[in-house]
């Protein structure tokens, strides 16, 4: 018989023979249900807990629960672990304890939780003021090297810890970093209305994020489009960046790339922005989930649907398509000195690799790690995730 742990600090779910990784949303799910153990809690009460004021569909519930029993090996019709009640919800059967470490113990059908000393807690958002008085939305996590995630399109500072795939980014990194985040202007947590959304402006807010940490030197991750940003800083501030990181990043846009097709499709896509992004009808954000995250579940799907939402208004996230495709930042490629790593996977349909092989091949030294995903943004599920966090982690502090 086996004796489950969950960690409650990165969703690994281990019985010493078998390991897995729960997403972040399963792995609350089973936190609720060990904290209820032998109470049955009913989908609504789940929802509830799990996913607070955020809107979403009762069958996530089942998907999530479905991905914990797969994890735990366990049986609807034959459950050890997880019991649905017809009509009702579902339950946690067997024994339970929740304590601060592993510890020996019979082996047992019993599922524990347990936290660890470093356990990272979601972050106070605080704010300061970009250089033309802009509100930008700022928050850190964890400890040691300081490294600062390039603002972004759609964040949302307090959303992106329960995101399925970018809080894992902060999660995992927040374990080896103190990680400083922001919410780009016009996004997020940050000023939407009365702003100036223009790639100098998004450099400015950079500068003024890493001015307000005071650190002598920063490691930048740049992510998707972030990285042109961080180039572009890197550039204007060499003596402040230990480190440039590109993760699925590119010099040139959609429409910078010499393919009409591409150009046309950048067109369709603002237009189809502009004029349905806040409709109850997902359509127009079903289309930037499906690139950014091919292989996510519905649930996962479902999720970043009704997150893009709460990112901003549709005129602002037009405008930011719109400038991200138009970007190219390519003839600054040359003049980078700053060690640099360039990620990319190699289906990304986003960025595609050629991209990422740009930039590391007009970035004199860089290094170049392939990822084996289609997705814009990995789960910590994938086999290359871990391999992934550690490349960052290993180049940062090298």
């Amino acid at each position: 018989m086996k004796q489950w742990v969950l960690d409650l600090d990165d969703g690994s779910l281990s019985s010493g023979q078998s390991l897995s990784n729960l997403t972040p949303k399963a792995a609350d799910v089973l936190s609720f249900l060990i904290a209820n153990a032998g109470t049955v809690m009913s989908r609504d009460e789940i929802l509830r807990e799990v996913w607070r004021d955020l809107h979403v569909s009762p069958d996530l519930v089942r998907e999530y629960i479905f991905e914990i029993r797969k994890a735990l090996e366990d049986s609807a019709t034959r459950p050890k672990y997880i019991e649905t009640v017809g009509r009702r919800g579902f339950r946690l059967i067997g024994p339970v304890s929740t304590q601060a470490k592993i510890e020996t113990s019979p082996a047992s059908d019993k599922v524990k939780a347990i936290t660890n000393n470093r356990s990272i807690q979601k972050p106070v958002v605080k704010y300061c003021r970009s250089k033309d008085g802009t509100s930008i939305a700022h928050a850190a996590s964890g400890q040691g090297l300081p490294l600062l995630f390039a603002g972004s399109w759609m964040t949302h500072l307090d959303m992106d810890w329960d995101s399925p795939a970018y809080g894992d980014y902060v999660r995992h990194l927040s374990d080896r970093f103190a990680v400083i985040r922001y919410d780009q202007r016009g996004n997020g947590l940050s000023q939407w209305s009365d702003v100036d959304i223009s790639f100098e402006r998004m450099v400015d807010d950079m500068e003024v994020v890493v001015e307000t940490y005071g650190y002598e030197k920063v490691a930048i991750l740049g992510m998707s489009q972030g990285a042109s940003v961080a180039i572009a800083y890197t550039l204007r501030q060499p003596d402040r960046v230990s480190h440039l990181i590109l993760n699925g990043g590119y010099a040139r846009g959609r429409r910078q790339r010499g393919n009409d097709a591409e150009h046309e499709e950048s067109e369709a896509l603002v237009s189809l922005i502009r004029h349905s992004w806040g409709n109850d009808n997902p359509a127009a954000r079903q289309i930037l989930t499906t690139l950014f995250m091919p292989e996510a579940s519905q649930g996962q799907m479902q999720w970043f649907n009704e997150f893009q939402k709460q990112c901003g208004p549709a005129e602002n996230i037009a405008q930011f398509r719109a400038l991200f495709d138009d970007m190219n930042v390519a003839d600054l490629l040359p003049k980078v000195t700053t060690a640099t790593l360039v990620l990319h996977s190699d289906r990304d349909s986003v960025a595609p690799l050629s991209e990422g092989k740009l930039l590391a091949s007009q970035i004199a030294g860089a290094s170049f790690v392939q990822l084996n995903s289609p997705n814009h943004m990995l789960f910590a599920t994938e086999d290359d995730f871990a391999k992934m966090i550690e490349s960052i982690d290993q180049f940062a502090h090298s």
